[in-house]
């Protein structure tokens, strides 16, 4: 039996859920039905994995110790820790070769532990780089407005870690074909587009209510343009006072906080659902009872939530966005990017 081991060191914290995440543990899922397959988990972050996934003969969870700072304000120490940790389940388990090791994230916790690592064992290396980010001026002439010295920290961590991983795995996972111009042509045959799924199973059969307007459902951040459909929808309700936008997610709190703030100072406070987080069968639930879905990401490269939707039989707005023309061909009325009046028509 082939044997699987999925790092989830930068998985999401309990009661959230990125998609990254949501890409670990479907794998989890559907490769333990024929493989065995070994989940290793901080203990913090148990939880998103037993909230998720049902317990399987052939699923194996390892509980890491937690580490006790931040990860980003200790990274050296971050790194040394994990990669003790790793590597204790790595020796009990006797990995070798033919074992499949997957980063469920490119994060420094897991791409230097695992680098580390490949000297000491035999495994082959399987890396994850769903989204690349923009480059601190892409970010400003865009109109992001991710938060900016973050950012430029992220963006400069992207530049040390890649080459790390261009050096040391054996395979690279992306989630849209047309981020492999980021990988030189030697290595082209090891990368692997994979766009995400949807638990069909899940969406309900009944008959569909129409008892929601209009969705939201995504990690309330800068990059999903959560403050830019708040404007859009100002525009929808001075149209028409009577709907309603129902916003599925959570994010950090000082960022809840601002756009609860911002809602309130457009006067629509009183027309949004905000329903935190919600997820499997009950998110599709809702998706099911609504007429319209809004995916006003500003900068992304798959957006599974979408399909999700279109699943659900929702149709979708969307910005046009260059790397999602591909994913997204039918089903989906596109607008252009920053065009909020034509996304509120």
């Amino acid at each position: 039996m082939k044997r699987y081991f999925i790092i989830g060191v930068a998985l999401s914290p309990p009661g959230t859920m990125g998609g990254n995440s949501k890409i670990a543990l479907e794998m989890a899922r559907h490769l333990s039905e024929t493989n065995e397959v070994h989940f290793l988990v901080p203990e913090v972050k148990l939880p998103t994995v037993t909230d998720n996934l049902p317990p399987k003969p052939n699923l194996h969870l390892h509980v890491l110790p937690s580490f006790p700072k931040g990860e980003f304000t200790h990274p050296v120490a971050a790194v040394r820790h994990f990669c003790r940790a790793i590597g204790a389940v790595f020796a009990a388990e006797a990995i070798a070769k033919d074992d499949q090791v997957f980063c469920c994230s490119d994060a420094h916790v897991e791409t230097l532990p695992l680098a580390l690592l490949k000297r000491r064992f035999a495994f082959t290396w399987i890396t994850s780089d769903f989204l690349f980010a923009p480059s601190p001026w892409e970010n400003l002439s865009r109109g992001y407005r991710f938060p900016f010295f973050k950012w430029v920290f992220a963006w400069f961590l992207l530049k040390v870690l890649f080459p790390v991983q261009l050096r040391y795995a054996d395979r690279f996972v992306i989630t849209n074909d047309s981020d492999r111009v980021h990988f030189p042509a030697r290595l082209q045959k090891d990368v692997f587009a994979f766009y995400g799924g949807v638990n069909v199973e899940q969406i309900p059969v009944a008959h569909r209510t129409q008892t929601r307007d209009v969705v939201f459902c995504s990690r309330l951040h800068p990059q999903k343009g959560v403050e830019g459909l708040l404007d859009i929808w100002a525009r929808v309700v001075r149209q028409d006072p009577a709907r309603r936008l129902t916003l599925i997610g959570n994010g950090v709190p000082a960022y809840e906080k601002l756009l609860r703030r911002k809602a309130a100072r457009l006067g629509i406070e009183h027309t949004i659902d905000w329903l935190g987080y919600v997820n499997n069968a009950a998110k599709y639930e809702i998706y099911c009872s609504a007429r319209l879905f809004v995916h006003a990401t500003v900068y992304d490269n798959n957006g599974m939530v979408a399909a999700e939707a279109l699943c659900s039989g929702l149709p979708v707005v969307m910005y046009d966005l260059p790397a999602l023309r591909q994913v997204y061909t039918t089903g989906c009325r596109k607008v252009p990017y920053g065009d909020k009046d034509a996304f509120a028509a």
